[in-house]
């Protein structure tokens, strides 16, 4: 077997085989087996890479979320006008609480104080570690923190309207009110704000007592002077409204040298219901005066014809508790609110008259007025401001503890027992049924609401009341966010909630 080669392996177990087998680098190339697993290794490869980027990404906006909510926080924090402590400090504080006091220090922070503003502001910039991004180069990734907030009181203008009704004595109602307006009034003209914020204090009963000066500025037609023994209830001319007319005799008292009247001791304008259809005070020379009476069988105790306990005499509150106008005197107006005293009746639709006037730039003369008789200070001359005044905010807050109620006058205003007794049916007349007050009272939510470009802010508060008076609250409210249903137990807070709206403090970045 010419030109054969055999050959002869001296291993067992290895196969014989043609030389030419044994040229494998080329075949090996050829060969499909496990080419696989190079594109599955660079796609897991890529897996991983992508896997981590998404890790490392996650971890940086977790980073970011955590920075952000404490900057947000602590600004605000540092920011509320009530806050005494270093504005700085707070914010390094709120920081170093949450574990991130190493990343920031005072020269992150920016705080602008103003007239009666304040803006603090958080700028950082930081960067969390990769794990997984240095694969293609990227060792961190920024973290940037940017926060502001600012508490602003532009100029304010708030009427404040309280129920002082015969009501409010029950279930230590008046005790809780006090303290609550106490402190909303104290939260509204805190520090700087109060150069900037007016309130107008609005109590009231069955009426609205403008007080003297506005009685006088509107002309208002007060109830003859009438003489009555001191025995019978007169009080000495000199602690009554009007003047004594020439030649007049008065009663007698204990003082003989006094001449003893009728007291008239309060300014109640008459205003009628056409006048509710518009949204400025009551025109001048036109209305007469609210007699001295009580409708209810609240109190019969003669002490009440000048002060008692809880009640005063009277469906027009005396003067005493006469609107407080434009006043930013905070101590002034809280021992106000610690010295009222109660009255007859539920007369919203008057306060809310009142309430609206006084914001109403048409007024501006009389809120002048005002000034000038000393019962307004200097620093708001010149107030209430236009409604598109966009450096002005109008508020009213108004409380009431019981439903809007008929309209009732002595046919006799000048009845002795009228001084000791409600009225009797024979003595008396109804001027305006509740129906036709309530109406009157939503034609001036309805105008509160309605005015172009900036309308007045209605909050409204019914203090443990009827279903009638709540109705009657929320309708008239700017929104139902804006009505409250309180209590004795969340009155304070209520308040306190009202307060803070109207402070405006809030995040800008």
């Amino acid at each position: 077997m010419t030109g054969m080669k055999i050959m002869v392996s001296t291993h067992p177990g290895v196969r014989c085989t043609d030389q030419s087998e044994t040229l494998f680098p080329q075949r090996f190339v050829r060969r499909e087996d496990g080419s696989m697993t190079v594109f599955a290794i660079t796609v897991i490869l890529l897996s991983l890479i992508v896997g981590g980027i998404g890790v490392d990404l996650m971890r940086n906006e977790m980073e970011r979320v955590r920075l952000q909510n404490t900057a947000d926080r602590a600004v605000l924090a540092a920011t509320d006008l009530d806050q005494s402590r270093d504005k700085t400090a707070v914010v390094l504080d709120y920081f170093d609480k949450a574990g991130l006091g190493h990343l920031i220090s005072a020269q992150d922070v920016t705080v602008s104080p103003g007239l009666s503003s304040r803006t603090v502001s958080v700028d950082l910039m930081n960067a969390t570690p990769t794990n997984f991004m240095p694969l293609i180069g990227i060792s961190s990734l920024p973290v940037p923190t940017r926060s502001a907030a600012i508490d602003d009181a532009p100029n304010i203008e708030i009427s404040l309207v309280l129920d002082i009704s015969g009501s409010m004595r029950f279930d230590e109602k008046i005790d809780k009110l006090r303290p609550a307006a106490q402190e909303f009034v104290g939260t509204v003209l805190r520090g700087e704000a109060a150069q900037r914020t007016s309130v107008n204090f609005i109590p009231y009963a069955g009426q609205t007592n403008p007080g003297r000066e506005m009685f006088h500025y509107l002309r208002g037609t007060r109830l003859n002077v009438t003489a009555l023994d001191q025995s019978a209830g007169g009080i000495p001319s000199g602690q009554s409204n009007g003047t004594l007319p020439a030649g007049f005799v008065g009663g007698t008292g204990s003082n003989p040298a006094a001449s003893y009247v009728y007291p008239n001791v309060s300014s109640c304008l008459d205003i009628a219901p056409r006048d509710f259809g518009g949204m400025g005070l009551p025109p001048a020379g036109l209305f007469g005066q609210t007699a001295h009476f009580m409708n209810w069988e609240i109190s019969r105790n003669a002490d009440d014809l000048h002060g008692g306990e809880e009640m005063e005499w009277g469906w027009c509150p005396q003067d005493h508790n006469a609107i407080k106008y434009m006043s930013n005197d905070r101590d002034a107006l809280q021992s106000t609110i610690q010295n009222m005293r109660m009255h007859d009746g539920t007369g919203t639709h008057y306060a809310m008259k009142w309430a609206l006037a006084l914001l109403d730039p048409n007024s501006v003369d009389a809120m002048n007025a005002m000034i000038d008789a000393n019962v307004a200070p200097e620093a708001f001359r010149d107030r209430p401001a236009p409604f598109n005044d966009e450096d002005t905010t109008k508020y009213i807050v108004l409380m009431t503890d019981g439903a809007i109620t008929e309209q009732v006058r002595p046919i006799n205003a000048f009845l002795p027992r009228n001084l000791v007794s409600p009225l009797r049916a024979a003595d008396k007349t109804t001027i305006t049924n509740a129906a036709t007050n309530v109406q009157s009272f939503y034609d001036q939510c309805a105008l509160a609401k309605a005015q172009s470009p900036r309308p007045v802010i209605v909050f409204t508060i019914a203090f443990s009341a009827s279903s009638a008076a709540q109705t009657q609250m929320r309708n008239c409210a700017s929104s139902p966010a804006h009505f409250f249903n309180a209590d004795n137990n969340n009155i304070s807070n209520t308040f306190r909630n009202i307060a803070r709206q109207i402070n405006q403090l809030r995040l800008t970045q």
